[in-house]
């Protein structure tokens, strides 16, 4: 007998979730066209910052809000205690890319952690869910294009700009890896678990678009929501 991960309740043996707790997900169902910013009612087109400031990623994916219970689902699969919940994110993940119809692209690379904080961890839960998904859809991954060099201090009370000072020099791209690749990646997706303000995803992607890749999109399982949006 199979039982839903949240409710507890009967399942179906190919399912992790039952429909209705499916259904109650946060779903990201109004939200920026290019950063994937969610916003509390319908929306289309650009938010006030991309529009302002032209990020160098093309475009953000992340099906659903960092918000409960999925935040819970992350945060536990972050910890040693419940990594087998990365196998869970990471299935919902392709699912919805492949019903979503997105282009799949040549490679996926995960947001990388510092070796000191992987070590102390035993994973990097990007890489994790950037090798399910990529398994699940049949594209590529490689880990050894990006190397974080330096761990910058705690991002969380940052504004978005202090985010993307301090993000500066803190990720170097394995430029020979890169040129080496056959066939050559024009396309890349950077993987991660949660994008915050997109500061790391887009200092990664300026630095991919320096290397020579033609495109680059941000994968999430989730996208945080400001508290009070203002629509461009």
């Amino acid at each position: 007998m199979f039982f839903c991960l949240l409710c507890h309740g009967i399942n179906r043996p190919d399912q992790d979730l039952c429909a209705a707790c499916t259904r109650e997900l946060p779903w990201n169902q109004h939200h920026c066209e290019r950063c994937a910013e969610p916003w509390p009612d319908p929306f289309e087109g650009l938010c006030q910052h991309c529009v302002s400031d032209e990020p160098y990623f093309d475009q953000c994916y992340t099906p659903f809000v960092y918000q409960f219970p999925l935040d819970q689902l992350i945060l536990q699969g972050k910890g040693s205690k419940r990594a087998e919940l990365l196998f869970v994110l990471a299935r919902l993940f392709a699912d919805q890319v492949k019903t979503g119809g997105l282009t799949l692209p040549d490679l996926i690379v995960p947001v990388p952690l510092h070796p000191n904080k992987q070590h102390i961890r035993g994973y990097n839960q990007a890489g994790v869910l950037a090798q399910l998904v990529g398994r699940k859809l049949g594209v590529p991954v490689r880990h050894d294009l990006i190397t974080k060099v330096r761990e910058p201090k705690q991002q969380k009370t940052l504004s978005r700009s202090g985010r993307q000072q301090n993000i500066q020099r803190a990720f170097r791209i394995e430029r020979a890896a890169l040129r080496s690749l056959t066939p050559p990646a024009h396309h890349i997706v950077l993987m991660d678990d949660v994008i915050t303000t997109g500061s790391t995803l887009n200092q990664l992607a300026r630095q991919l678009r320096s290397s020579g890749v033609e495109r680059v999109d941000g994968w999430a399982i989730a996208r945080t929501a400001k508290i009070q949006p203002q629509l461009s």
